[in-house]
């Protein structure tokens, strides 16, 4: 009688320790780019008075699968702030402001979404673009301007 009580004390154990493993596993977060959350594909990052702004680009032709079909907007530009304490910012104003290589100017204001500020631009044509983000977080204005190939 007491093996058995033994031998059933032994197998809830090793399916509590198998189970917690399975789980703990399960929470630990996966470190690949494709996985992270974020939208399109990491192409400049930032620091701006404490806070860092990464910034995501994706061809919306790509995803849609119409690659051929003309798009007024095909790009997706999105932007991922982090406050000084390292803690996503969930609130805030964001505008873009993009000055292609033919010196065309597009202005947009990003929508949140998806824990990021996201707009759609039209960068087909090949060249640098410069592009400028201001961010109204809190009391903090951010002004972030840098260039961007497209080939």
């Amino acid at each position: 009688m007491n093996n058995i009580f033994k031998s059933i004390v032994l197998l809830i154990l090793f399916s509590l320790v198998s189970a917690g493993i399975t789980l703990a596993d399960s929470e630990i977060p996966d470190h690949d780019m494709s996985s992270s959350g974020k939208i399109g594909d990491l192409f400049h990052e930032s620091v701006v008075d404490g806070y860092m702004l990464s910034y995501y680009l994706l061809d919306l032709r790509e995803q849609t699968g119409n690659g051929s079909k003309e798009m007024d907007k095909p790009h997706h530009i999105m932007v991922y702030i982090m406050d000084k304490q390292h803690r996503a910012v969930l609130k805030g104003t964001v505008g873009f402001m993009i000055k292609g290589p033919g010196g065309t100017t597009q202005k947009a204001m990003a929508m949140y979404m998806s824990e990021g500020f996201g707009i759609t631009a039209d960068m087909r044509n090949k060249g640098v673009y410069t592009i400028t983000a201001k961010a109204l977080v809190g009391d903090s204005q951010l002004v972030d301007r840098f260039t961007h190939g497209m080939r």
